[in-house]
């Protein structure tokens, strides 16, 4: 960390923690102060410019994250006070290193995300933004309503705010567009399970050497379907009826999630699903696109694919924690959490810090095109850009106010905005389960599902006598338990909200 020295005396103790942060890397605490320039914006005039730590997760190397940095930090120190260091963490390593983080007071400003915000609630790890989100600007209350910010509420009180992305999914098949097209089916066709047991027939029979249904991801054939696990993913107990139901029951003996893994057993006796695939790797992508699969399921939004089609099976809707399932919070931690407050305002209010954070450089990360869309220089894709956060609109705090991606289409965040308030919501929405009353039975059921949960969505294993052999450890291992009590925290929750 490079600072320009000037009144030693009285900046002594500036100074000493500045030399303390650069020996710990861009993750310092968040009392910095910078000698800054003017005062125009929201700058208070002082000349003071206060250091937010800013943590956010990528799926792609950051070279540039530096540069881009500097850019936002030209508009921010001027104009709002504000000096943002920004950390680019892995993804594979966010869980892991976003605690760690939370364990102090080297972040101020971070996605929560991997883990249930009832659980940094829990822990202690998040602050209190009721008030802040009640003292708000008006602008920033245009992008998220109160009823909205009741997703990342907790005990009626908001620790969150939330990121704009598809909080529902459509449920449908993913198929290669020639092949589709072979067979007469078009992007955004509903169908029924028959209809694409029927689809699979026939093209295992016309395409033998490619698998007619590849795994979404790794060893199953989706990671969820229609059941609502009430704010966790080992589903545990669950609501079945994409939330429309209010009775909590056991995920293995609802008609949701016995019918998926008839399909699936179905197909996997048939030959259209690999044969090894609870040992599989690769996901669904990749393989329609080498040749190697056909087609596979997915959930999604309303982005779009590049020689796929997409079905519907299952109209777009959302669970209980969509809202919370990644969103941006304060570090309980933070030395200046008003400062923090304010520069979440910036990211999620100053169109021009929004574009930085989420495309990057124009020119050297993105380039306009004359419909509003952008597209990575020629030769370029988000890996290997130097800075591919455009792809991950999903990921940073506000991306409605930046410039889509051109396979997304013009009108992409406008469509986003439109999708998310047709989703047909959960009736648990808001709803998190708090597991301390049940602890030790939660972790032994948890075992016992992630035991059983894949192979059977693999169709991999006979459905009835393994559903059988799971009930019969979840019994023991105490699941009427954790039914009784979320029913209990359920009925709570939806009696409050009258």
């Amino acid at each position: 960390m490079k600072k320009n020295i000037q009144k030693v005396v009285a900046l002594l103790c500036a100074v000493v923690m500045l030399m303390s942060l650069a020996a710990c890397g861009s993750s310092g605490g968040s009392t910095e102060t910078k000698s800054g320039g003017g005062n125009s914006g929201g700058n208070s005039g002082s000349g003071d410019v206060k250091t937010v730590n800013f943590a956010i997760p990528v799926s792609y190397d950051t070279p540039d994250g530096a540069e881009v940095q500097d850019a936002i930090n030209k508009i921010t120190e001027e104009k709002y006070g504000i000096h943002f260091n920004i950390s680019y963490i892995a993804m594979g390593n966010w869980q892991q290193q976003s605690n760690l983080l939370l364990t102090g007071d080297e972040v101020d400003l971070l996605a929560l995300f991997m883990t249930p915000l009832a659980t940094y609630v829990k822990n202690g790890q998040v602050a209190d933004l009721t008030d802040y989100y009640a003292g708000a600007s008006d602008a920033f209350k245009q992008v998220w309503s109160e009823e909205e910010m009741k997703g990342t509420s907790v005990n009626g009180k908001i620790y969150a705010i939330p990121n704009l992305r598809n909080f529902g999914n459509y449920f449908g098949l993913n198929i290669d567009a020639e092949i589709a097209a072979e067979f007469g089916i078009e992007d955004g066709q509903k169908l029924t399970m028959e209809d694409v047991d029927a689809f699979l027939q026939k093209a295992h029979e016309k395409y033998p050497d490619r698998y007619a249904l590849g795994p979404q991801g790794g060893t199953c054939l989706i990671s969820e379907w229609s059941w609502d696990g009430l704010g966790e993913t080992n589903y545990v107990g669950v609501l079945p009826d994409c939330g429309q139901s209010l009775e909590v029951q056991n995920l293995f003996e609802t008609d949701d999630f016995v019918e998926f893994c008839t399909w699936a057993r179905k197909w996997y006796n048939e030959g259209m699903i690999m044969q090894d695939i609870l040992s599989n790797t690769e996901s669904w992508k990749p393989m329609i696109e080498n040749k190697k699969a056909i087609s596979a399921f997915d959930n999604y939004g309303v982005n779009a694919l590049n020689g796929m089609i997409r079905t519907v099976i299952i109209d777009k809707w959302s669970v209980s924690n969509s809202y919370s399932a990644l969103c941006y919070g304060i570090n309980s931690n933070s030395k200046d959490k008003d400062t923090a407050w304010k520069a979440m305002e910036i990211l999620y209010t100053d169109q021009d810090v929004s574009i930085l954070l989420n495309d990057g450089i124009e020119g050297k990360h993105y380039n306009k095109n004359e419909d509003g869309t952008i597209s990575f220089p020629e030769g370029k894709t988000a890996a290997d850009v130097g800075y591919g956060m455009a792809d991950l609109y999903w990921v940073t705090p506000f991306s409605g106010n930046t410039y889509p991606l051109d396979i997304n289409g013009p009108t992409f965040f406008d469509d986003l905005k439109k999708f998310n308030k047709e989703t047909l919501r959960s009736k648990a929405f808001g709803f998190a389960f708090d597991i301390t009353p049940v602890t030790d039975q939660y972790a032994a059921c948890s075992n016992i599902m992630l035991k059983y949960y894949k192979p059977l969505l693999s169709g991999a294993v006979d459905v009835e006598s393994t559903i059988a052999q799971a009930n019969d450890e979840l019994n023991a291992a105490g699941l009427d338990d954790i039914i009784k009590e979320k029913q209990k925290q359920l009925n709570e929750y939806m009696d409050a909200q009258k």
